[in-house]
């Protein structure tokens, strides 16, 4: 038998699924009849705290921080399964795309991606383009006749960073590690 968890009123968003489903469109979670076709074709729907139609179904209803502190939003693969087959073209994906951003503006990322957010910070790249692993690429580049690499420009991944709220991640990990001294 499973446990019954009670939500008080006072704990839920009733704007929250108004502020996706504006963000989202046409494609609005607003029009989910609750078939569960998405969560029956997911791939990691096994290793996920909430099936896909759970995670709507917990937008529907308000369930603001229990969807944004869900590992489901960072398991996915987006394979887009579940977007394909959804028969009222409600777009997962899409709407999974847009509660990583909220969660992230509100700090709720896992710590497996600040690594990457930092390193892409810091020089542009996923993977560092430094010292002998850029020396390696631009050989290989050169020997297969592809044009040098292009270093980004910082003060645009600045400004997409900023919009996103992913430099919140950043800005709270470097207080985080002066704090620690």
């Amino acid at each position: 038998m499973t446990e019954e968890e009670i939500i008080n009123a006072e704990d839920l968003d009733y704007n929250f699924r108004y502020e996706i489903s504006e963000k989202v469109g046409a494609k609005s979670l607003l029009k989910c009849i609750q078939c569960g076709v998405c969560s029956s074709g997911c791939t990691v729907t096994e290793y996920v705290d909430l099936q896909p139609h759970r995670v709507v179904a917990s937008c529907l209803l308000g369930l603001k921080d229990r969807v944004l502190s869900s590992n489901a939003i960072w398991t996915c693969s987006l394979c887009h399964r579940c977007t394909e087959r959804c028969p009222k073209g409600v777009d997962y994906s899409f709407i999974l795309a847009l509660l990583r951003n909220l969660a992230v503006k509100e700090g709720n990322c896992p710590e497996e991606y600040r690594g990457t957010i930092q390193t892409i910070y810091d020089n542009g790249y996923v993977v560092p383009y430094t010292g002998g692993l850029a020396t390696n690429i631009d050989r290989r580049r050169d020997r297969f006749g592809l044009p040098k690499i292009v270093p980004p420009d910082l003060k645009e991944i600045d400004i997409i960073m900023n919009e996103t709220g992913i430099g919140n991640l950043i800005k709270k990990a470097s207080e985080n590690k002066e704090s620690d001294k």
